[in-house]
């Protein structure tokens, strides 16, 4: 497995690797071009079409969102120089949920303890948690807000001290 970094392409990567999916990268100047201006393009045409239609919420423009790429592909798209359908169903083994989630490496300190996110977070004395002592554990932080503390396969329970709110009471 990749090395786990902060950085968002890095966690995109790794998302990448944990899905066994290659990423093709845009190595010519054309190619990267080409990107750059159908975005500028689709940034443009987007929010002026939905100007135009008096969209101006959320809902609206997620309805208006099929009748515009129809008609943006009708007009801009290229059938694919190779037609196979390269799209395949999620293996047993993949973890769609842990794939898209971020994931941070922590070293658990002497009273297994560790710190994401401005907040303390203490793991429950367990069989599998005391011998982590010192041990790295990844933090793993949900779409949806959930947090999770892994060690290998095995999620470690955990009580928070938000040091935030105790400093703010005081």
């Amino acid at each position: 497995m990749p090395t786990l970094r902060t950085s968002g392409l890095t966690q995109f990567g790794r998302a990448l690797y944990e899905l066994n999916i290659d990423i093709i990268c845009a190595n010519t100047p054309q190619a990267k071009g080409r990107v750059e201006r159908a975005n500028q393009t689709l940034q443009d045409r987007l929010v002026k079409e939905m100007r135009l239609r008096g969209i101006d919420t959320i809902e609206a423009a997620n309805a208006y969102a099929p009748e515009f790429i129809t008609d943006f592909n009708c007009r801009f798209g290229k059938p694919p120089r190779n037609p196979k359908d390269m799209r395949r169903p999620l293996a047993d083994n993949e973890n769609l949920d842990g794939a898209m989630c971020r994931k941070e490496v922590r070293t658990l300190s002497q009273s297994l303890t560790l710190r994401y996110d401005k907040v303390l977070f203490i793991l429950d004395p367990t069989e599998i948690s005391r011998p982590l002592v010192r041990q790295k554990v990844i933090v793993c932080d949900y779409p949806d807000g959930r947090l999770e503390i892994m060690h290998q396969s095995f999620s470690l329970p955990y009580r928070t001290f938000d040091t935030l709110r105790v400093g703010a009471s005081s």
